[in-house]
């Protein structure tokens, strides 16, 4: 079997990863049936089954070695301990009232973790999460933008959505940029840190066309993606 980070197919004919990522050797998925599994990464096979989400698990990120972070459509965020197999803690976004957007509803589009931080939005919106506390620690306002991709850098949360910008907070919720794409709308965002001195930040979306930021305040180019 063939485990990718996209979206594919496990199971039972119909149900479709909507997430994965990688724990370990290991890879645990989540898809449209609710379910999480967890697939050994050298042959492939199903090793555990993991509680069932309340409708589908739209996201998957790891924590560390032992634990990770799943999110969908019944808007709660799940900390999993992967050798128990059980939720060690949950939290709902849209229960804090300064993230809650009603006309928008609870469900979670997108994640991201860092340690004991937690960024997350969808219907509710963009909000940070110190998991020893039991609220959220900061809004990051988006107005009634939905986000489809949160990311990390350590101390600077970057986010974008069904708008054209590219928004960084810091760890308090205060913007640092708010930075103009050529895109339409925002589906993945991915971190370069390793390569550089300076991050580069790549951004993909509609239309396809690939934007390029040198620089954490400023388009620097596209790549055609369709030539």
């Amino acid at each position: 079997a063939v485990v990718s980070t996209q979206s594919g197919h496990y199971g039972r004919a119909g149900t479709s990863f909507y997430s994965t990522a990688w724990i370990g050797s290991n890879v645990i998925a989540g898809g449209d049936n609710g379910k999480l599994i967890e697939i050994d990464g050298s042959t492939g096979v199903k090793v555990k089954d993991y509680c069932e989400h309340n409708g589908s698990v739209n996201v998957v990120r790891r924590r560390d070695q032992n634990t990770f972070v799943s999110a969908g459509y019944d808007g709660i965020c799940r900390i999993w301990d992967k050798r128990s197999g059980e939720v060690e803690q949950n939290f709902t976004p849209s229960s804090w009232q300064q993230a809650k957007r009603s006309k928008l509803g609870s469900h979670i589009t997108c994640l991201d973790v860092w340690d004991d931080w937690v960024v997350c939005g969808g219907g509710p919106n963009l909000s940070l999460w110190y998991l020893k506390e039991e609220s959220g620690i900061a809004l990051l306002d988006m107005g009634d933008s939905v986000p489809s991709v949160v990311r990390f850098l350590q101390d600077t949360i970057i986010a974008g959505g069904n708008e054209s910008h590219i928004l960084h907070w810091g760890l308090s919720g205060k913007l640092k940029y708010k930075v103009t794409s050529k895109l339409d709308a925002v589906s993945d965002i991915v971190i370069n840190t390793k390569s550089r001195e300076q991050p580069m930040v790549l951004a993909a979306g509609s239309p396809t066309d690939v934007n390029v930021f040198l620089d954490m305040g400023y388009l620097s180019h596209t790549v055609p993606f369709l030539s």
